[in-house]
């Protein structure tokens, strides 16, 4: 995890390693060691981050290949462009049993210590500033209502960029990080259900067998440090147009459930809005005050559908989209006799792209005209509406003629693997 970012508050009831305690006495530990032999360390800026991004790895895996070790170095940089060595340091080093951070620090009775306290709601003012930590959701829901002005943290990895650069706090925090149910992860037949403080990294792995699409494009989305403690709920919550998440949520049945106090007796009333009605203008969420999303769901990815999620960004990893896009299609393959087979046909479509109004947003009339037989002139004319129909701002990640020209050709280029593919 990025300490930058982090809460005090929220580190109730964990236990903290450093980059200081990697070190097991005088020796240094397996990262350390591969990063001196490899030369890998310039400035030495960089070289903790580096250091603890291989230990986490570590911990997962004996020894990692390129994929792995790229991956897990996501979100580090090297000023003096000194990947090289560094790459090669991860590639080098292996694990060893003795340097496990969880068998080092796995001290039954500092575990039962910080167990214990997470037990117990946690109320902290200082600054004008209060945050209250509950430990169940009545007491959530309790607080909203009384202090409905309150800004709800999953995990606090876009209020903390704020507040690292400078802003300051809200006056009123929620923090939800002590209410057991929220971890939850359901599967059912249909889908899956993920609490507000269930990770992305969790919901990357659970979604690998639920909706591989998805999981896929998430290994682009935040670096390993974010991903394990960043909360889908949250991206939802932050009501982004350029949320990577959303395009998905929206054409996947994604439905947020809420819950909010009714009455003077702190009864949790609960209640579920599907995603397409979530979103009501700029950063405008379709709750009454004193409403927390508790969790959010959405369908599996079935037998028979065609997925496709992507983004438009300068860089591949860790970039902020100027648009993205989400595509699904059902289809229906015909057979013309023998082996030969025609055109697919698609029995329905769910089309929605982020960056391209004040909200994500789905386009149900594009979806009925691409419904029928796929061929090269629907997909052309389907671009073409797509780009009449979105109406963009202009802004530094690009200029609204652009953000047209991009989602019509990233549907071309989905229509086109589908035809071809």
């Amino acid at each position: 995890m990025n300490s930058c970012i982090a809460t005090v508050a929220q580190m109730d009831g964990t236990h903290i390693v450093t980059v200081e305690g990697m070190q097991c006495g005088d020796e240094l530990s397996p990262a350390q060691e591969a990063m001196r032999a490899c030369h890998a360390s310039q400035c030495g800026y960089c070289t903790p981050g580096f250091v603890m991004a291989m230990s986490a790895m570590l911990e997962r895996h004996d020894q990692a290949d390129a994929r792995t070790a790229s991956n897990y170095l996501t979100g580090n940089l090297c000023r003096c462009t000194g990947y090289a060595p560094i790459v090669e340091a991860a590639l080098t080093v292996r694990a060893t049993e003795r340097h496990s951070v969880a068998r080092r620090y796995s001290d039954p009775q500092s575990i039962t210590d910080s167990i214990a306290s997470t037990k117990l709601s946690m109320l902290v003012e200082y600054d004008g500033t209060k945050l209250f930590a509950p430990v169940s959701l009545r007491e959530a829901v309790t607080f909203t209502a009384i202090n409905p002005e309150t800004r709800v943290l999953g995990a606090a990895t876009d209020i903390g960029v704020h507040v690292n650069k400078g802003k300051p706090l809200p006056t009123s925090l929620l923090s939800l990080h002590l209410i057991p149910e929220l971890y939850e992860t359901k599967l059912t037949r249909t889908g899956v259900t993920f609490g507000s403080r269930v990770t992305l990294a969790e919901v990357r792995r659970v979604s690998e067998d639920v909706a591989p699409e998805f999981a896929r494009f998430l290994n682009l989305f935040a670096s390993p440090q974010i991903k394990n403690v960043a909360t889908l709920v949250g991206n939802i919550a932050n009501a982004s147009p350029i949320g990577d998440t959303l395009p998905f949520l929206l054409i996947a049945g994604g439905e947020v459930h809420v819950a909010s106090r009714q009455g003077a007796k702190g009864v949790v009333r609960k209640r579920k809005i599907p995603m397409t009605e979530l979103y009501v203008g700029y950063k405008k969420l379709s709750l009454v005050p004193g409403e927390i999303i508790t969790h959010i769901s959405f369908d599996r990815t079935g037998a028979k559908d065609v997925m496709s999620l992507c983004k438009v960004t300068q860089r591949k990893d860790l970039d902020i989209s100027a648009v993205s896009g989400a595509f699904s299609l059902t289809l229906k393959s015909r057979s013309a006799g023998g082996k030969r087979k025609t055109a697919p046909h698609v029995v329905s479509a769910r089309i929605a792209y982020g960056g391209v109004a004040a909200t994500p947003l789905r386009m149900p009339e594009v979806e009925l005209a691409l419904c029928g037989e796929l061929n090269q002139a629907r997909i052309e004319s389907v671009a073409l509406l797509i780009a009449g129909s979105l109406k963009p701002i202009s802004d530094v990640r690009g200029s609204a003629s652009y953000r047209r020209v991009a989602a019509a050709n990233l549907f071309r280029r989905f229509g086109n693997e589908v035809l071809h593919g």
